[in-house]
């Protein structure tokens, strides 16, 4: 696009006035735009004002009209002889080349600082689109007139809908046909035994639709699913794509489990929109690309585990993308990217996951009124029992179940070994080939890796733990390490906080969940 040249032409009703459009000038030549004004000179120009003003207007793609009361006598002769020489010799020009293009106008444009100016616009230019800079988004539509960007960009056609009949017969092949995206590039299955989140699902979905100011570009919404491994985040999100799938004209999903990671699986994304490239660099800017030029996707950053890494993902958006991105983080703190935090399930919905899982249920009952009366009132207490030491945690009660199925043990058997073995059983991540995509690693496994990671980040992190292992879980006041500097304290916090191994409460205390504190205590015996 080239640069847009453009001229400014008013009048010097007062010292505010002049400064007022000198600032006007100013924004648009820093914005990108050649604006020639009459301020910018010192003195007069060699050839005279009135040879300047006459080749300013010949050369100008447009000329700005600042419209007061004052600059309409003068566009219309009524002040004396000898006042406002400039507006006068200006007015004549424009007025000379409306009546030789036959009243067509391209390069006239009424600009208003106030909006009672509005009643002030020279007759023959009443008639064109005016600009009122007193108003919110008066200089921004001024913006796109001048540099020629569309208010709205009409899409392209994709692929025409097709709409059942309204007397539809048995075997009709479109009968109760929806829309598909165009990509689905999900590589979590959607789960037969996914239980409760139903808030979480449409919480999500509010925050991804309302209009908000928080936002991850300047067109597109994002939210962040944040909680502690394991706690079941990328299920979640996997849900609300199959869930929510026909909204979108594609689906995109990327693993930011590190930095390399973000950008290999971003690149990777270029096939799936037609993209032949090879190299990485090559192929992010190719999908980027296909982001600006195809709104209404939904993108997943799965695995952002730090704030680094969230900043990384939203780093390779471009800035005037138009959909929704959907990430999922260990991390508490998301700065700008609106939150959504993901607990671990209360007793009643853990035991319901547990008892699908486990197979000792119907896997179709999948709230507590369904499942409570289709077992005894002793499995079901055992149950609770067992959802509650597990501390709701999704992967533990996951791997409680698939045990308890592939063993036949039952739930007081299970409960019985995980009072003494608790180690070992979290461990055992089982295998089930129908589920090769879900979480690849054990309750006992996340969490040391969750663990060693935040070690690197601050050595007090192992004291902390350490302590608070041997401590009830919900409540610890940050007051029992007084003893330590207080910015290494906070360093520590924030180092365990960015990987949810804790989480910080009013009142100077932080809770750490119960199966943290069983690994800890197996590392640190």
């Amino acid at each position: 696009m080239l640069k847009p040249k453009v001229f400014i032409t008013y009048s010097r009703d007062s010292a505010q006035h002049c400064r007022d459009v000198l600032a006007l000038a100013d924004r648009l030549n820093l914005h990108d735009i050649d604006c020639e004004l009459d301020q910018y000179i010192n003195g007069a120009p060699e050839e005279g004002f009135p040879l300047w003003m006459e080749r300013q207007i010949d050369a100008a793609d447009y000329v700005l009209v600042i419209c007061t009361k004052t600059y309409l006598n003068r566009w219309q002769g009524k002040e004396p002889k000898g006042i406002g020489q400039g507006v006068k010799w200006e007015s004549l020009l424009s007025t000379q080349m409306l009546y030789d293009d036959d009243s067509r106008n391209k390069k006239f444009i009424c600009v208003l600082l106030a909006t009672e100016d509005s009643q002030f616009i020279p007759t023959p230019l009443k008639s064109f689109s005016r600009y009122d800079l007193s108003q919110p988004d008066g200089y921004e539509l001024l913006y796109r007139q001048l540099t020629g960007q569309p208010l709205a960009i009409k899409p392209q056609p994709e692929a025409a809908l097709i709409l059942p009949p309204i007397n539809p017969v048995a075997g009709n092949p479109i009968r109760n046909s929806k829309p598909t995206p165009a990509i689905f590039n999900v590589p979590v299955p959607r789960n037969p035994v996914f239980t409760g989140r139903e808030a979480i699902l449409d919480t999500l979905h509010k925050t991804l639709h309302e209009q908000h100011e928080v936002v991850i570009t300047s067109s597109a919404k994002a939210a962040a699913l944040s909680g502690l491994g394991g706690v079941g985040k990328t299920q979640t999100v996997a849900e609300y794509a199959h869930r929510y799938k026909d909204e979108y004209v594609a689906v995109l999903w990327v693993s930011a489990e590190s930095l390399d990671s973000l950008r290999t699986s971003f690149g990777q994304l270029a096939p799936l929109i037609g993209s032949q490239l090879q190299k990485l660099d090559e192929q992010i800017f190719a999908v980027k690309s296909w982001l600006t030029e195809h709104p209404g996707w939904l993108l997943i950053f799965d695995n952002a585990e730090t704030y680094a890494l969230l900043t990384a993902a939203k780093d390779l958006l471009p800035t005037d993308a138009h959909g929704q991105v959907l990430y999922t983080t260990r991390a508490q703190a998301t700065g700008l990217i609106p939150a959504v935090e993901l607990g671990c399930f209360d007793d009643e919905t853990g035991v319901v996951l547990l008892l699908r899982r486990s197979k000792l249920t119907q896997m179709t009952f999948a709230t507590v009124g369904q499942v409570r009366p289709s077992v005894s009132e002793a499995d079901w207490q055992t149950a609770i029992t067992l959802s509650h030491e597990l501390g709701g945690l999704a992967l533990a009660i996951d791997q409680a179940g698939a045990y308890i199925e592939q063993t036949g043990c039952g739930l007081a058997g299970y409960l019985e070994l995980f009072r003494h073995h608790a180690v070992t059983l979290l461990n055992d991540r089982g295998f089930d080939s129908s589920r090769d995509h879900d979480h690849p690693e054990s309750v006992y496994k996340t969490f040391l890796l969750a663990l060693e990671k935040a070690q690197k980040r601050c050595a007090l992190v192992e004291d902390i733990l350490c302590m608070s292992a041997f401590l009830h879980p919900d409540g610890i006041p940050e007051e029992l390490f007084a003893g330590y500097e207080p910015l290494e304290i906070n360093k520590a916090l924030a180092a365990l906080k960015d990987y949810s191994l804790i989480q910080r409460i009013p009142d100077r205390l932080f809770t750490v969940h119960r199966l943290v504190q069983v690994v800890v205590r197996d590392v640190h015996p």
